[in-house]
């Protein structure tokens, strides 16, 4: 009788090892780490965005009426600046938090072994929240304080990190962000706000082509920035050609330059078919829709890159 249980327990277990599961994930892949990354990009879009339509959309728009400038005032968007520092705070500290639960760690123990550079983040992203904070009652201060506090966080790595690969990758974040960021901004507040209350003075349509070509050559600028900084990246990390394929890096890279095409003919698109109607009735609602799926092949940018973060580079 043992015998026998023992024989159908072998085969139960057999059957079990041997039936369709989940597949695994890559190695050295973390849902949890993906999940922050994600985090950490959408606050940096959100806290950038709103300061590359601060001083590259609002400055540049002249000969607007009143009701406009109340449509497209600073601190709507300085709103969006303190919700993308807060994703950041929640980024770098929800991270480590997250991570001390589940190995029963101390939390001091999971955070960054050299303090300095993670306490000078941290306060500059708080310099940033405070001047986010403050644009309604003091503007210029306001601004100028999150401007500060914004760049030399998202550039740290360059004065104070010694690998290649970090100091350029700074810099594709702060040039993803002032592109794409600034794009999100501009659609939420200006194109949208235009659209939804309208203008006396000019028309919604001339007002939202006045926007556009404000932002067209910050996002070209950005742009190119982008692909040249992100081409350097994957080739300091690649280290060869094979690795593309070969590779869960690579292969995950390449998921990612699909989605950056096609933000990339989306732009084009923009630039070459809708940008030329800009001011003819009924164009602002096409330049919306157009910014919209750009963003939504941004968003899956996003989440193929917070992936690809956490993915160990090929050897």
């Amino acid at each position: 009788m043992r015998t026998t249980f023992e024989l159908i327990q072998a085969v139960a277990q057999t059957a079990q090892s041997a039936a369709p599961g989940p597949p695994p994930a890559p190695e050295g892949f973390s849902y949890r780490d993906a999940f922050f990354e994600l985090v950490q990009f959408v606050g940096y879009f959100f806290a950038i965005g709103a300061l590359g339509f601060r001083y590259g959309i609002v400055r540049r728009v002249r000969g607007i009426s009143d009701e406009a400038r109340r449509i497209l005032r600073a601190d709507n968007a300085a709103l969006l600046g303190v919700l993308g520092v807060i994703l950041l705070f929640i980024a770098f500290l929800g991270g480590p938090y997250v991570r001390s639960l589940a190995e029963n760690k101390a939390f001091a123990a999971t955070l960054p072994k050299n303090l300095a550079p993670f306490e000078l983040k941290m306060a500059l992203l708080l310099l940033a929240l405070i001047g986010f904070a403050i644009v309604r009652a003091s503007p210029g201060l306001g601004w100028m304080l999150a401007a500060i506090g914004m760049l030399i966080a998202v550039l740290q790595p360059v004065y104070t990190g010694r690998a290649l690969a970090g100091r350029v990758n700074a810099v594709h974040i702060l040039a993803a962000s002032t592109w794409l960021g600034t794009l999100l901004v501009l659609t939420l507040i200006g194109i949208r706000g235009v659209i939804r209350i309208g203008t006396p003075g000019l028309s919604r349509a001339e007002l939202v082509c006045d926007l556009v070509n404000s932002f067209s050559p910050l996002a070209l600028t950005a742009a190119s920035i982008v692909a040249l900084t992100g081409l350097t990246t994957a080739w300091l990390h690649l280290k060869r050609v094979s690795a593309l394929w070969t590779s869960s890096y690579g292969i995950a890279l390449m998921v990612k330059l699909v989605f950056v095409l096609m933000v990339v003919l989306m732009g084009a698109w923009n630039w070459r078919r809708v940008r030329p109607t800009l001011g003819e009735s009924g164009s602002e609602e096409t330049i919306r829709r157009s910014s919209a799926m750009e963003l939504t092949f941004g968003a899956l940018v996003l989440l193929a890159t917070s992936v690809l973060v956490t993915l160990p580079s090929p050897r």
